[in-house]
């Protein structure tokens, strides 16, 4: 609560300044306009006149002190109940107009009330002066003989408590629009927040993985040479060893190259060198590269494609490695001895390409993030991987202005596909 009151202590402070101007403007129209009035003496016009501008001095000297500011809270609740009977005082005092009009000023009353305390305070205002409004109309009756109209009282009422509505309405649409504001600010400071996390992340990454090369070369090198047999013959339990080192540097060296690609992508120094490509010959050069991998695993993939298909644009490279690494991600996770589905087929002004396995499928709550990096899901199940063949995927296809989404399989399992869009005829 103490940390919300000295949030919103200069708001308040600059409302009252505005308010005190408010009063010496009032003061000037009581000078100005009051000697106007016939039927007012002109020692009760000036007497108002000059309190009102002596009360604003006082306000000023207030608002200038250190130690009233302090206490501002306190300082707005009695100003505002002077406010209100400085109004209603000011209300009696012109009485004897027969064209009596002084009680609009009560609305800008209400007005300040509301945006000093709230709801609270427009209704605070609006009853204070409907009650002077109603024992000053009996007074004017009973002194003066001008005649009390009930539908004109009941009017007049009415609209201040329509003011006091309208104002606490207003009110609420600003406290929405305020916190808006504050969501949208905190969202914006979290983005960058995390954008800058993320390029350093990236940053760690790249710099990672580049300084991994060098020693998982010189690993890789000397496993070689001992599955060479160099320095001298192996027995079958060594030889053993010396394979699973060899199989576990190659997993780091993919793994380090991913980490390299991603960190590329995100930054953006991915250069594209686009060309003229048959998409099905495309595919069926990512299908038979995989094929032994696939027969390793009692797997087949069949092919389902277009037999003249339109041309796309694109980095024959690029695209490749992100339809291999689909593949590769149905071959990991589909059963053995299960087919795999490779479909390339026109669908309007895009080349569609579907990769569909039998596999455990992805479930809904993992389906939003399947192409995070790093992210596995829960049907992993230990299946080797570093949850970065997806992303790489996608961010590649994207670069293209393409897509690559994950759609049910109607037979089970999962069916990522990716849409390029075709070459200009």
């Amino acid at each position: 609560m103490g940390r919300l009151r000295a949030k919103l202590a200069p708001v308040t402070e600059r409302l009252e300044r505005t308010f005190n101007w408010a009063r010496i403007g009032g003061a000037g129209l009581i000078f100005v306009l009051g000697p106007l009035f016939p039927n007012i003496g002109i020692t009760f016009v000036f007497g108002l006149g000059t309190f009102v501008l002596v009360y604003a001095a006082l306000i000023y000297f207030f608002l200038h002190s250190p130690r009233f500011v302090v206490s501002l809270d306190r300082l707005a609740r009695t100003m505002f109940v002077i406010d209100i009977a400085i109004v209603s005082f000011g209300m009696l005092v012109f009485a004897s107009d027969p064209n009596w009009t002084t009680f609009v000023i009560a609305n800008l009353v209400i007005i300040a009330g509301g945006f000093r305390f709230g709801t609270a305070g427009a209704f605070a205002a609006a009853g204070s002066i409907s009650i002077a409004y109603v024992v000053i109309a009996a007074f004017r009756s009973e002194t003066y003989g001008l005649t009390v109209e009930p539908p004109r009282l009941a009017f007049h009422v009415s609209v201040f408590i329509l003011a006091a509505y309208l104002m606490s309405g207003i009110l609420r649409e600003l406290e929405a629009l305020r916190a808006q504001r504050e969501k949208f600010v905190r969202q914006a400071a979290e983005a960058t927040a995390l954008r800058q996390a993320d390029r350093i992340k990236s940053e760690f990454l790249a710099a990672m993985s580049h300084d991994f090369r060098s020693p998982l070369t010189v690993v890789r090198g000397a496993v070689e040479l001992l599955l060479g047999e160099r320095p001298g013959s192996l027995t079958a339990a060594q030889r053993e060893l010396a394979e699973s080192a060899e199989r576990n540097v190659k997993r780091l060296e993919e793994f380090t190259a991913q980490l390299l690609e991603m960190a590329r992508l995100e930054e953006g120094q991915i250069a594209l060198e686009k060309e003229d490509l048959d998409p099905v010959a495309l595919v069926r050069d990512v299908v038979a590269d995989h094929a032994v991998l696939a027969k390793q695993r009692k797997q087949w993939i069949s092919l389902d494609v277009d037999t003249d298909p339109p041309h796309v644009v694109a980095d024959r490279s690029r695209i490749q490695q992100a339809l291999a690494n689909v593949i590769v991600n149905a071959i990991r996770y589909a059963p053995m001895g299960t087919p795999i589905l490779v479909a390339a087929h026109r669908s309007g002004d895009a080349m569609r390409i579907e990769v569909r396995d039998h596999g455990p499928g992805i479930p809904a709550q993992d389906r939003q993030r399947i192409f995070d990096k790093f992210f596995r899901g829960q049907t992993a199940d230990g299946t080797p991987g570093s949850g970065l063949g997806l992303a790489i995927a996608k961010s590649l296809v994207t670069l293209h202005g393409g897509t690559l989404v994950y759609e049910e399989n109607p037979g089970g399992g999962a069916a990522f596909v990716t849409s390029l869009p075709l070459a200009a005829q």
